[in-house]
């Protein structure tokens, strides 16, 4: 007992002991760009459109049912704010007030529909919440810039370590629950998805060919699987470091050439570099100045020559009006002000007063839910309980075909629905897989048809599936009323097993 008590105190002082900030802030500035790229891409793609305005019904996690889809004049106006909170993060600027408006806006959106969640979307979440609590804004910002000039040299900010431990830990744990949840019969035995999706890019530069041969699949299989269990180990350890992120650009980069992860790629290439020294910004800028590749020198003149080509009077006039948005930016309004000094503040209190327990919960909790299917009986890949928020990235490739009959109990008339009357094509997709979903949607069929009738109704759900290339199976029990099951996190016995 004395030793844990020791370890625990030690433990607690290193954490509370300070490191340079360079890469944190490093961390902060890229990451709100990547905040900035993920917001500007729902606008640009029309998927502020697709996803929550063209659909008549959206799926809601457990208990959020009553998030509500606010109408277009508020929505676009929502991911532009996003996307300024998103510069104000990059530039440190009311980053905090900023932190929290992203997470908000952000976490609204993602609880509008569940057919649009995405692993990496869950990962912002969490980047953002952990970054509320830190303070990432002390370097790199636009605050420690204005200071360096004007000072002719650079402040060293320092943060606690453990700031910067639980960033590592987050990202630890997307690797190591990744490989862990690749530890199935599909892909040890049958290099199962990868088979599948790998023969769709035989156009692929180089190995495109390669891939229509069996073996490929098991490659990149086990390749995968070696590298989520032990990249985050290695990049650890500074003898390995440089080589562990040599592997994690060439994987990473490479799954966003073959598979459409979107941002996923991006985020885990940059925020692998927390795994470097605090101070690898520094010692990056010193070994590029020493072999001549970084054109500060170079580049300033560039931007020497460009200003001098402008007219005097338009110089001033831009100069003038630089001048100005720096002092907006330096110096926000007095609610700006407030609202940053009242944040700091409380995560100042909360961190003094919880920071250990609220620690260890989240870890707590980081480990335990990428852990909870194996509560549940059966094959987690077939029936999805304990799937989602658990880092099983690529796992299953399914196909599902589904359809429901909704009897009313009085007359005993049966009205055949197809998904498609009421759902989008993602939605349907989504739907036919997912057990969750399609009981959400037969009690939107059962209350609907209760609500024009207003007799009982019963919804009996007629669906098969197929999972990484298997034969379809029948999913659901087609004889259970859907109306009479509840959704809650019980074992669902109303999925029959893939044995079946």
């Amino acid at each position: 007992m004395d030793s844990i008590f020791v370890f625990y105190k030690n433990l607690r002082y290193k954490s509370h002991a300070n490191s340079p900030a360079w890469s944190l802030g490093a961390f902060r500035f890229g990451f709100g760009i990547l905040l900035f790229v993920t917001a500007t891409r729902y606008l640009y793609y029309g998927w502020v459109r697709k996803y929550f305005l063209e659909p008549s019904f959206h799926f809601k996690y457990y208990g959020f049912s009553w998030v509500p889809v606010l109408p277009a004049w508020l929505l676009y106006p929502i991911f532009i704010i996003l996307c300024i909170s998103a510069i104000g993060i990059s530039l440190g600027v009311l980053y905090r007030t900023c932190i929290a408006i992203y997470l908000i806006g952000f976490l609204y959106f993602n609880l509008l529909d569940v057919s649009t969640y995405l692993n990496h979307y869950y990962l912002i979440t969490l980047l953002l919440f952990l970054l509320f609590w830190i303070p990432a804004d002390r370097c790199f910002s636009l605050q420690h810039f204005l200071d360096a000039y004007r000072n002719g040299r650079w402040s060293i900010p320092r943060v606690p370590n453990w700031s910067l431990w639980i960033l590592k830990f987050q990202i630890g744990c997307v690797y190591f629950f990744g490989g862990l949840a690749k530890l199935v019969p599909d892909w040890l035995f049958q290099a199962q998805p990868l088979r599948i999706w790998l023969v769709r890019n035989t156009d692929f530069p180089v190995l495109g060919g390669f891939f229509t041969y069996p073996i490929a699949g098991y490659v990149f299989s086990y390749a995968g699987l070696f590298f989520d269990l032990f990249v985050p180990f290695f990049l650890l350890k500074p003898k390995f470091r440089p080589w562990a992120y040599g592997a994690v650009l060439i994987f990473h980069l490479l799954t966003w050439r073959l598979f459409p992860i979107g941002m996923f790629p991006w985020i885990m290439i940059f925020s692998a570099l927390l795994f470097f020294s605090p101070s690898w910004p520094l010692q990056a800028r010193r070994f590029l100045k020493k072999r001549g590749l970084f054109p500060y020198g170079e580049f300033r003149n560039l931007l020497k020559t460009i200003w001098l080509k402008f007219p005097v009077t338009l110089r001033f006039l831009l100069a003038e009006y630089f001048f100005k948005l720096l002092h907006i930016l330096e110096k926000p309004n007095a609610w700006g002000r407030r609202s940053e000094s009242a944040i700091s503040a409380f995560t100042s209190k909360f961190a003094l007063r919880f920071g250990t327990w609220a620690l260890g919960i989240y870890v707590f909790l980081q480990i335990f839910l990428p852990l909870r299917h194996f509560l549940y009986p059966g094959n987690h890949l077939w029936t999805e309980q304990g799937f989602r928020f658990a880092w099983h990235i690529m796992l299953i490739q399914k196909n599902g075909i589904a359809s429901f009959r909704v009897t009313n109990l009085r007359t005993g008339e049966t009205q055949y629905v197809l998904p498609e009357s009421y759902l989008t094509e993602l939605q349907k997709t989504m739907m036919s897989t997912q057990p969750d979903l399609i009981l959400q949607f037969a009690h939107f069929l059962g209350e609907k048809e209760k609500s024009r009738t207003g007799d009982e109704i019963s919804v009996n759900a007629d669906v098969r599936v197929s999972l990484n290339g298997k034969k379809s199976r029948v999913f659901i029990d087609p004889n259970r009323d859907l109306m009479k099951v509840k959704d809650d996190f019980s074992y669902k016995d109303w999925v029959l097993t893939d044995s079946k």
